[in-house]
């Protein structure tokens, strides 16, 4: 297995056709993912007050799309930046207000931020699963 894995990782920075398409894509998927931080952290700040969640959920997003890299997960790589940029949209939809018990307000849009990031990557795999059977089932 660390053979393979090596080889995978290996194979990430070899600049001969699909593996230097690897890099662009990677590439790309991180300067998205990190134009959606920015804006997510520092333009739209007034609207969530959240300072240290939107960083903590880019450096998720960003090892998910190293690890897709690695393994030629380009769907995944759409899915995770989709879903940092979604999954917020919905969070600041759906959120409600409460009050905790300190008189302090609190607010359920970073529950619905994560999981909404979660599931759409999880689809983003499901999606590079299911497109990877139907291309290996039309070559048999």
């Amino acid at each position: 297995m660390a053979v393979v894995i090596n080889r995978k990782i290996g194979g990430l920075f070899n600049m001969k056709g699909e593996k230097s398409n690897r890099i662009i894509w990677m590439a790309g998927a991180f300067v998205a993912l990190f134009v959606s931080f920015l804006l997510c952290r520092y333009v739209l700040l007034g609207l969530h007050g959240m300072k240290q969640w939107p960083v903590i959920m880019f450096l998720f997003g960003l090892i998910f799309i190293v690890i897709a890299a690695i393994f030629d997960g380009r769907k995944v790589m759409i899915c995770t930046v989709a879903g940092y940029i979604g999954g917020f949209v919905l969070g600041m939809l759906f959120n409600s207000y409460g009050m905790d018990q300190g008189g302090g307000r609190t607010s359920n849009a970073w529950k619905i931020w994560t999981v909404s990031f979660i599931v759409i990557m999880i689809a983003g795999i499901l999606w590079q699963l299911l497109d990877k059977h139907m291309k290996k089932k039309k070559t048999t």
